[in-house]
């Protein structure tokens, strides 16, 4: 699934690729990640999001709002790559939720999408 098509699943809900435009978004975010992985069988590393790069390393949201490669919830060596354009969710037992830098193509194993409440 590419970052469009899940833009558009979660506009069938009537909202948009999830967003963390402040700390209090991403204490939200970071809850129901917890909560809803096991329930709906999502794997905590593959979680599409909505920012992407339309300009090597720089970050904006599917809002317009821009966030920068010194963002700090970006995972420990990311954004990481040119190449990688789009941004999926991370969290692994033990650690806090953080974001990484991927491919935007078809075919990329999001098998979760995060959308806006």
């Amino acid at each position: 699934m590419s970052q469009s098509q899940g833009q558009a699943v979660c506009e069938q809900v009537g909202t948009g690729l999830a967003t963390v435009l402040s700390d209090a978004d991403y204490v939200a975010l970071n809850t129901t990640v917890i909560h809803i992985g096991a329930l709906y069988h999502c794997n905590k590393q593959r979680m599409l999001m909505g920012a992407s790069s339309p300009a090597n390393f720089t970050w904006e949201w599917r809002t317009g709002d821009t966030l920068s490669k010194n963002w700090e919830y970006w995972r420990a060596g990311n954004p990481n790559r040119d190449n990688k354009a789009c941004m999926r969710a991370y969290i692994a037992e033990g650690t806090p939720l953080s974001f990484v830098d991927t491919g935007c193509r078809a075919g990329i194993d999001f098998n979760c999408i995060l959308c806006d409440a």
